[in-house]
């Protein structure tokens, strides 16, 4: 999944926030690294199924454009409950359609691939959102792109002078 975030911090700023919250102590399973040029990851790893854990890593550039700082994430997001479901549903019937062919190996295999895939389904539905906040909390950012200082400015300039016309009639 790819994110784009605009925040009024600096590249620098940006890079420098992000770099402290991975050194704090509260961030114990945050790992990751910051370039100055303003390339980052993140990674958080997670149980899945008792023991078994599940990293997953959002892949991000910091850069500033048109005057905005946009924060660019890429990050996998796994897949929901019912997306599962519907995965191991077509693996079953992969299985069984090879086993009607006679290759049960080989639609043994794809039952197994199917309960394969739950770690990393399972595991990035679950830490892709924690990553994606840690960021937006860290860099304050925000989905919305911000309107421009100039734009607010003309627009409180005409309802000041609409307001004073107004009066004055």
């Amino acid at each position: 999944m790819r994110v784009v975030f605009f925040t009024d911090k600096t590249v620098a700023q940006c890079m420098t926030a992000l770099h402290e919250r991975l050194q704090s102590r509260s961030s114990r399973s945050l790992e990751g690294w910051v370039e100055k040029n303003g390339n980052f990851e993140l990674s958080i790893a997670s149980p899945v199924i008792g023991k078994v854990t599940r990293r997953t890593y959002l892949r991000g550039k910091v850069e500033r454009e048109g005057g905005l700082t946009q924060v660019k994430v890429d990050v996998s997001s796994g897949a929901d409950r019912r997306g599962q479901i519907i995965i191991f549903i077509a693996c079953a019937l992969v299985a069984v359609a090879l086993m009607a062919n006679g290759a049960i190996t080989v639609a043994l295999l794809a039952v197994a691939a199917g309960g394969a895939l739950y770690i990393p389904l399972a595991g990035d539905n679950k830490n892709s959102p924690l990553l994606i906040n840690e960021v937006q909390r860290t860099l304050k950012a925000t989905t919305k792109r911000p309107k421009k200082a100039s734009d607010t400015r003309t627009t409180s300039r005409r309802t000041s002078s609409a307001a004073s016309k107004e009066t004055s009639s």
